[in-house]
C-alpha cells in the first residue's frame, strides 16, 4: 500500500504519481488530494509559509484534504503557475502579483511604482478600500477564475550589484537582470547598459557569466539562490514591495462544503498575517548575512536619497504610464497621502 504524504513536499521522483492520483489509500469520498504548487527553492522564506499553510489545512480537516506540496517548479514554475490553476491542474498555487496579475490587467502594475507605498498593508489596503483598487483586483480574479485565499509576501526590493554604490550616477551603464515590463523605466532611468530579461532560475549562471551584474529583488532570494557569491552591494531604501498570493481555483473552492471554505479561507488569513512580519524580520536577517559575506549594505540618505526620489518620479513615473492608467496612478498617489 502506498504510502499518504498527508501535507508534505513530494520529492521531484514522485510528481509522476502523484499527478496520477496514487498517493491517497484513503476512499474517494474519505479524502480529496489537493495539489499545492510554487516555484520559490526551499530555503526562500515564502516556501515555509507555503508548507505551513499545506500541513495546516490538510490537519485541520481531519484528513478531508490532503494537501501535496509541489515546490520548486516541479509542476509549474512563477510565470505559468497562474495558469495551472486556472485550468483546473491544481487546486492551489502561488502566484507573484507583479509576475502573474499584469497580463490579465496592466494596472496591477501600480504596485511596482518605485516609491509609493511604503508596505505590504498599503497595498492591500489600496485594492481592498479603493475603488480603482477593488476593480483591478475583480477583473483580475473573475477573468482567471481564481478566488485570492491568502498572503504570503515575497518581500520588500532592495538593489543589489556587484560594484560599489554611493550615489544614482553609479548605476550608469550596469548590466540590469529584468523579471517583468515593469522594471523596465527604472533601469532606463538609471542608464543601465544592457537589460536582460531572465526568469530566477537562469540568475546565478547570468552572474557568474557577468552577462549580468545587478539584481533588483528581495534579500531573501540573494540568500536561498546563493547570489552573494557574485553580488557584493547591497542599496536601500526599499523601493517596491512584492506581495505574493495564495490564489486557488474557483470551481474547486466553491465545490469544497462550507465548513472546509471557511476553514481554508481562515488558514490563508492566518498565514497571511504571520508570514508577512515574517518577512520583514528575515530580510533584515538576510541582509546581516550578507554582511557576513562581504556584502556591504548602502543606505541612501540626503542629497542622495532626494536624487533618487526625483528621478523615480520625473523620469520613471511618467514611463509608466503605458504600464499603469494614469488614474490608477492618481488614486494610488492619493490613498498613500490620506493614510
Amino acid at each position: 500500500m502506498l504510502k499518504r504524504l498527508t501535507g508534505r513536499i513530494l520529492p521531484a521522483a514522485m510528481v509522476a504519481g502523484a499527478m496520477l492520483g496514487v498517493a491517497g489509500s484513503l476512499p474517494a469520498e474519505a479524502q480529496q488530494t489537493v495539489k499545492l504548487s510554487y516555484h520559490w527553492g526551499p530555503k526562500h522564506p515564502a516556501a515555509a509559509f507555503a508548507n505551513k499553510f499545506a500541513e495546516e489545512v490538510t490537519e485541520r480537516s481531519n484528513g478531508e484534504l490532503d494537501v501535496q506540496v509541489f515546490p520548486s517548479g516541479q509542476l509549474f514554475g512563477i510565470r505559468d503557475v497562474l495558469g495551472g490553476v486556472s485550468s483546473g491542474a491544481v487546486q492551489i498555487g502561488m502566484a507573484v502579483g507583479v509576475v502573474s496579475f499584469p497580463p490579465l490587467n496592466k494596472n496591477y502594475n501600480v504596485t511596482a511604482l518605485p516609491g509609493v507605498f511604503g508596505g505590504f498593508e498599503e497595498i492591500r489596503g489600496f485594492f481592498a478600500d479603493t475603488e480603482e483598487g477593488k476593480a483591478i483586483m475583480e477583473d483580475i480574479t473573475s477573468s482567471a477564475g481564481i478566488e485570492i485565499i491568502g498572503y504570503d509576501p515575497v518581500g520588500p526590493s532592495a538593489v543589489f550589484t556587484t560594484h560599489d554604490v554611493s550615489s544614482v550616477a553609479d548605476y550608469e551603464g550596469v548590466s540590469a537582470r529584468v523579471l517583468t515590463d515593469s522594471d523596465r523605466p527604472r533601469w532606463e532611468a538609471l542608464k543601465a547598459a544592457r537589460m536582460v530579461s531572465l526568469p530566477t532560475g537562469e540568475v546565478y549562471t547570468a552572474l557568474q557569466s557577468g552577462m549580468v551584474d545587478t539584481v533588483a529583488t528581495v534579500p531573501g532570494a540573494i540568500r536561498s539562490y546563493s547570489w552573494w557569491d557574485f553580488l557584493k552591494t547591497a542599496q536601500l531604501p526599499y523601493f517596491t514591495y512584492n506581495d505574493a498570493y495564495f490564489i486557488a481555483n474557483q470551481a474547486w473552492l466553491d465545490g469544497l462544503t462550507p465548513e472546509l471554505r471557511e476553514m481554508v479561507l481562515e488558514v490563508g488569513q492566518e498565514i497571511g498575517e504571520e508570514s508577512t512580519q515574517a518577512i520583514m524580520d528575515a530580510s533584515d536577517q538576510a541582509l546581516e548575512e550578507f554582511k557576513e559575506h562581504d556584502g556591504t549594505v548602502v543606505t541612501f540618505e540626503g542629497d542622495a536619497l532626494e536624487e533618487l526620489r526625483t528621478l523615480e518620479r520625473e523620469q520613471v513615473l511618467p514611463q509608466m504610464e503605458g504600464e499603469v492608467d494614469k488614474d490608477v496612478v492618481d488614486a494610488a498617489l492619493d490613498y498613500v497621502g490620506s493614510n
